[in-house]
C-alpha cells in the first residue's frame, strides 16, 4: 500500500460521512431516530461493537463513561435518555448500559422503536479478561454483596426471581476469583432468557466468537438488524486471536456445569436469531 494512502482513504471516508450526515439532518424528523441499547456481561466484546458502529455517519454513541447519559457507569433516568434521543444529530443513537442489562425490557417499553443488542462471549475468555481489568476480588465482592443484600444493587428495577434464585442455589462461599467471575457471568447472561428477550424481534444476540471468526458475515447481519448499510471497512481491527477457550480455570464444578449449559443455549439462540 502506498505511503499516505490509508490516511487519504480515511479522510475521504470521514468527508463522505459528514456530507451524508448533513443531508440527513436537513430532512430530519424525530420519528426517524432509533435508540439502540448494547447490553450483556462486561468483557464480552461490547467495546468492539461500539467501536465499529461509532465510525458510521448514522450513529451517535454514548459510551458507558459519557457524563450526559451515564452516572458512575450506570444509565441515567429514562427522561434524560429520551431527551438525548429527541436531540440526536443522527438517525441511530447508541447507548452502552451493560450495568443496566436487567432494565432491557424497560428500554423497549419506553422506546417501542428501539433496539437491543445483547452481546455474549464464552466464560473461559470473559473471566481472565475481567480479572486482568478489574482485579481478582472484584466479582467476588459483587456476588457476596448480592447474597448479603438480596440484590439491593438492582433495587430500582429488580431482576427476575428465577435469575436471583439460580445464583443463590450455586453460591457456596468462600468463592475463589474464577468462581466469583463465573457467577457474575451467569447472572448477566441468564437475563437474555429470564427477561424474555429471546422472544422479542427487537433484540439481537451478538456472539463474540462468531464475530471475530467471521466478521464480514456477522457485522453484515448486525447492520441489517439496525437497518443501516454494511461497510467493508467495519471489519478492520477485528482479530480472532482473542478466542482461547481451551484454557482450564479453577471454577466450582456445579457453577462450571451451569455456565456450559447456558453458553450452549445462547449459541443455539444466536443461530435462531439470525
Amino acid at each position: 500500500m502506498l505511503p499516505g494512502f490509508t490516511s487519504v482513504r480515511n479522510f475521504s471516508r470521514r468527508l463522505d460521512n459528514g456530507i451524508k450526515l448533513k443531508l440527513w439532518q436537513l430532512r430530519r424528523a424525530t420519528s426517524e431516530i432509533t435508540p439502540v441499547f448494547l447490553v450483556g456481561c462486561g468483557r464480552s466484546g461490547t467495546s468492539m461493537v461500539v467501536w465499529q458502529l461509532e465510525r458510521l455517519w448514522q450513529v451517535t454513541l454514548y459510551n458507558e463513561d459519557h457524563p450526559l447519559a451515564f452516572d458512575n457507569w450506570r444509565l441515567r433516568d429514562l427522561d434524560t435518555i429520551e431527551r438525548l434521543v429527541r436531540e440526536s444529530p443522527s438517525p441511530l443513537i447508541v447507548f452502552k448500559p451493560i450495568l443496566n442489562t436487567h432494565q432491557s425490557c424497560q428500554f423497549l417499553e419506553r422506546f417501542p422503536n428501539g433496539r437491543v443488542i445483547f452481546a455474549f462471549r464464552h466464560y473461559k475468555d470473559v473471566i481472565p479478561s475481567s480479572i486482568k481489568k478489574f482485579g481478582a476480588d472484584s466479582r467476588i465482592r459483587h456476588v457476596d454483596d448480592w447474597m448479603r443484600t438480596d440484590f439491593a444493587e438492582f433495587a430500582s428495577v429488580p431482576p427476575p426471581a428465577k435469575t436471583k434464585e439460580a445464583i443463590r442455589s450455586l453460591y457456596n462461599p468462600p468463592l475463589n476469583p474464577e468462581t466469583g467471575e463465573a457467577l457474575y457471568w451467569l447472572f448477566y447472561n441468564r437475563l437474555y432468557f429470564d427477561l424474555g428477550l429471546d422472544a422479542d424481534p427487537r433484540v439481537y444476540l451478538q456472539q463474540y466468537e462468531a464475530t471475530v471468526i467471521e466478521p464480514v458475515e456477522q457485522l453484515r447481519r448486525l447492520c441489517a438488524f439496525l437497518e443501516i448499510p454494511f461497510q467493508p471497512w467495519m471489519v478492520q481491527g477485528i482479530f480472532r486471536s482473542s478466542v482461547k477457550r481451551d484454557r482450564e480455570l479453577p471454577i466450582d464444578q456445579q457453577v462450571r456445569a451451569a455456565c456450559d449449559v447456558l453458553y450452549e443455549r445462547l449459541c443455539e439462540a444466536a443461530e435462531i436469531c439470525r
